[in-house]
Formats: C-alpha cells, structure tokens, sequence
C-alpha cells in the first residue's frame, strides 16, 4: 500500500485494502497526534491533531528534526528531555517500538508546556523491512498531568502536615501492625521510629489487648471511622492519656489512618475539676456525693459477700467556742488537725469525710459485727486526747459524739442507715458527749421498705388514674427495695429496673393524653420536662453496678418524689378545674 506524503514517498507493509485517499481520510481525522519522520528524522507529516496538541502549523514543522534546537521538551521530573532522547529518535536508531513515553513539549500558541503520552513506531518496508522511516502518535495527557500533579502536591502536604503536627500520627495495617508514624508520635511515647515500626496497636495501648484490638478495628472498618480515648503505654512504661480518631481505608490490603493527641494537660485538668468536686478543699476529704457513693459501693459489696457496715456519724463537741475565741483560722487548722489523726485510725479502704462544717461522717467494711466499730470509734475519741496546736502558740481541746449504725443490722436503704446513725450521734451527746452510741434500730421494723418510701396525701394530684400510677411507681420502687434488701439474682433485680422504666413512660404517655385532651397550657413544658426526667431516670439505671444498688434505688426516690411535688401538682389543680377527678 502506498501512502504519499510530501517530499518523500515510503512503503507501510499493508494488506493492499485501503487506497491513497482513504488513509489520508483517516490520517487526517485521527483524534490523536500523529507526525511522520523519515529516515534522517526529518518531520515530513503531521495530522491536524498534532497541530492543535503542539500549538504548530504543519508548515512550521515540516522538514524540522526532534533534536532542532527550537523544541523545547521536559521530562515528567520537570528537567530538560534532550531531543535525541525523543522517542522517534530512539525508534529510528534502534530499529524498535518505543512506548509509552511521557513528555512535556512547549506549545507556543499557549506559552505553555503540553504533556503528551508518545509511541514511536518504525516504518518498515514491506519487502525488505528495512527502517523507511517512523511515526509518533500520542495524546495530549495535560490536564491528567495536573491532577496527578496535584494530587502529588497534597499528598507532599498532608506528609508535611502530618510530620510537622504536634499530634501523633499512625498508619496501621489490617493486622494492627505500625506501618509508618510521625516524629511527634516518637517524642510522645519516647520511641525510635525504627522501634514502632516493630510494635502494634497491643503493645502501645495500655488496657487493650490483641482481641480487643481486633474488635475496635472491625467496628472502624464497619463505620469508616472512630473517636475514642484510650491510654498509651510510652517506651519507660509510664501512661498518658490520649484521643484518638482513626479512619478506615480498604486500599492496600486495608489501611488504617489514626490522629493521636496527647491529653496529658486536659486529663489533668478533669482529674482536677472531679477532685475539687468531690473532695472537702479545706480538709481534701472526700465530700457529701463521694461519701454517698462509697456508701453505696460498701453496702452493695456486703450484701454480696454476707459482711457488715459500720456507718460512723461524728459531730465535734466544744468546736463552735475554738471559731468563737480564737476565729475561724483557728477553727480550719482544727479541722485539718482531725482529718489527719482519722485517717490514722482506719485502713487505707475506709472513707473519712466531711459532710459540712464540723460533721463528719466514717464508712468501715467488710466487718464481722458492731463490736469492731465500737474499737474504731474507740480510736477516734482517743486521737483528739492529745492538744491541738494553734496559731500564736495557742492550744484547744475539742471532743466528739459519734452515732453508728450497720448495714444491714440497722437498716438496708441509704437513707435509713443515715437516719439511724444521726439518731445514735445525738442520742450520744444528749447522754454526756465525747463518747459512742450504737443504733438501736432494728431493720425490718422501723426501716421496712413499705415505709421507706411511702404514697400519702401530700403526694395526691386529685386525678384517680394518675394517682393510681404514681402509687404503682411507688409500690415498683418498694419492691426493687425489698429484693435488693434480701439478695436477689441480679437478673431480677434489672429487670424489676427494666420494669419500672417501661411504667415510667407509660405513665408519662397518660398525663401527655390529659394534656392534649383538656388543652393544658403547659404542654410542651411539660412534655419536655418528661423527656428529660426519662433520660435522667436511663441514666440512673444505666448506672446500676458501678455506683451499686442501694445509691441508684436512693437516687430513684428522689427522683420519682421530685417530679410529683415539682410537676403533677400544677397538672393535678389544673386538670381538677376542668372537672378531671
């Protein structure tokens, strides 16, 4: 088949189908670039196509070599690409197909360089098959270029990013094997980097192990991504708290992108607010809501194991003339003087607090019986024999009543333990002070969960059915009282909870009817006021085993006579007006 271009004629071996005009037709239509060089590398073709992706008239080519010192070419690495490299050049020299060759070439219709893709093909004589010549094809690649360019660009960020951030960097695989990790990383944990590229998720986290690992990495590729805090074990084995956010990608066999900031300072600093909270800040003992809930985790703990409680209410006697004579610095170091000597008369599990002012309140577990209160409070009355220095060289002598009271000999609520205490401390002082009384309550009898939490008239809100479940609601919490008191499974102690928080909305669901019948005007507030007393009240039972029983029950009851005192009543009178009974 015979193809003529100007200045020279050559042969392409061919099958002798196509004519002269239609490969013209087909060479001019082509949509990629498409020049002819022959043997001496001259330019003797080009198609319209290889005019617009070289920004050249095909009269400004013609005759011109790849080396002519007017091209101007670049390699993908930005340096210069000389012109006997160009792919035609290399295919005429070497007789061979040169593929696949990435340039820029300068275009000076857009002063700009335009990336193409070349293949250089050698034109072989069809009975010979000697070189007569080559052609070049190739596409312009300029805007696939740039992405990969600037794809490029952001990765050499984001690495920069990451390596200059001042939070911890990981990349992990599907295993939990640390593949790559910031400088940051290595001053947190005291690392080299070559050492955490040997380590895993399980030997840096400090609670997780290899399982568990494994779970929270299923649950991150199941939701693409995860927030959580944790603690890390660094390279002398202290521990430091950490959050972290790691994400999820299926690329390379699965990745694993993970952000670790140090939460040293803000762990301190919550470690800080939950102290002053809970903690007396003139005397450092823990306060009323600690005292509760070690109160509870004692008796929950005795209740189990069939021990006893020794509840121990103390009240100073001769304190308020120390604040009278020598004023209240006087009375602080006084207070101080006494947290110190307690602390001394019990072991390290007892809890000595402080309630307010001069009350103070001591929690003694796992006892065989009264007779060992009776030797602590023994100790405590001893330890304010000796004189308490003052400022000013000044001394003062101060006593104590103490009231105790056993769970469960005296009572098996919170509240109950707590009332029979008190009735012993002031049953102590009105005998003689600076002494001990044991409580003399019987549980069972004066502390029966019946009473406990009882339903009278200061409850009612004049409306049958809602009193009738208000009474319902009561008699569930009495009975969660009752099966806690005698050791219930705690299976059936949950779902007597589960119980009472499906009644708790169905309740909620009547007084909502009412509302929305009688047109109360107070609905929404109402309304919302339950919406947030049943997230309270989930909350509280969600709670159960980590603050025990007895504090949950307790909370329960505040909580259930708050929202009849502070919500229905209105309910009640307005409904009442309307002829609701």
């Amino acid at each position: 088949m015979q193809i003529e271009y100007p200045g020279e004629q050559m042969t392409k071996e061919g099958s002798g189908v196509l004519d002269g005009p239609l490969v013209r037709a087909i060479f001019d239509s082509f949509p990629s670039g498409i020049v002819v060089q022959g043997t001496d590398g001259k330019i003797v073709a080009a198609n319209p196509a290889a005019e617009k992706t070289l920004g050249l008239a095909l009269a400004q080519m013609l005759g011109v070599t790849s080396v002519d010192p007017g091209w101007r070419a670049l390699h993908a690495d930005g340096s210069p690409f000389p012109g006997e490299d160009h792919p035609a050049m290399v295919a005429l020299r070497g007789g061979h197909a040169v593929r696949d060759v990435v340039m820029g070439v300068y275009n000076p219709t857009t002063n700009a360089y335009t990336w193409i893709n070349v293949n250089a093909i050698p034109i072989r004589d069809a009975a010979t098959g000697s070189v007569q010549g080559v052609y070049s094809a190739f596409e312009d690649i300029t805007r696939q270029q740039q992405a990969e360019r600037a794809l490029r660009d952001k990765d050499a960020e984001f690495r920069m990013a990451v390596q200059t951030s001042s939070d911890g960097f990981w990349i992990v695989d599907a295993t939990g094997k640390i593949l790559e990790v910031n400088e940051a990383y290595c001053k947190q944990s005291g690392y080299s980097r070559d050492e955490l590229l040997t380590l895993g998720i399980a030997d840096l986290d400090y609670f997780e192990k290899s399982e568990e690992v494994a779970s929270r990495m299923q649950r991150i590729v199941q939701n693409g991504a995860e927030r959580f805090v944790s603690f890390h074990r660094a390279k002398d084995q202290r521990r430091w708290p950490v959050e972290v956010v790691a994400s999820y990608s299926p690329t390379e066999g699965g990745r694993f992108y993970c952000f670790i900031k140090d939460q040293t300072e803000q762990h301190s600093s919550a470690e800080l607010i939950w102290h002053q909270a809970n903690f007396d800040r003139l005397t450092d003992l823990p306060g009323r809501a600690l005292f509760f809930d070690r109160l509870s985790q004692e008796c929950s703990a005795a209740r189990r194991n069939g021990r006893q409680v020794a509840l121990l209410f103390a009240d100073l006697d001769a304190f308020k003339p120390v604040n009278d004579l020598y004023g209240h610095d006087a009375g602080d170091v006084v207070l101080q003087t006494i947290a110190s000597r307690w602390l001394s008369c019990v072991r390290g599990k007892d809890t000595v607090a402080r309630l307010g002012g001069d009350e103070f309140a001591i929690i003694v577990g796992d006892l065989d019986g009264p007779h060992e209160a009776a030797a602590i409070a023994a100790k405590i009355i001893a330890s304010l024999k000796a004189e308490i220095a003052l400022p000013h060289n000044r001394t003062c002598s101060v006593g104590v009543s103490l009231g105790i009271a056993m769970y469960p000999t005296n009572a098996v609520e919170m509240d109950s333990l707590l009332s029979a205490a008190d009735k012993a401390m002031y049953a102590c002082k009105a005998r003689g002070k600076n002494s001990f009384c044991l409580s003399d309550v019987v549980a069972g009898k004066s502390s029966h969960s019946a009473d406990w939490m009882a339903f009278n008239d200061s409850h009612l809100v004049g409306v049958a059915e809602i009193d009738a479940q208000h009474r319902q609601l009561v008699r569930m919490v009495n009975d969660i009282n009752d099966d806690i008191s005698v050791n219930a499974e705690q299976p059936l102690i949950d779902r007597l909870f589960d119980g009472l928080m499906k009644f708790t909305i169905h309740h909620f669901q009547t007084e909502h009817r009412f509302m929305l019948e009688y047109h109360y005007p107070g609905t929404t507030a109402h309304d919302l006021e339950h919406g947030k007393l049943t997230a309270e009240l989930r909350q509280i039972i969600q709670k159960l085993g980590n603050e025990g029983d007895l504090l949950v029950l307790q909370k329960i009851k505040d909580w259930l006579v708050t929202h009849i005192r502070n919500s229905d009543k209105a309910l009640g009178r307005f409904l009442n007006e309307k002829g609701v009974h």
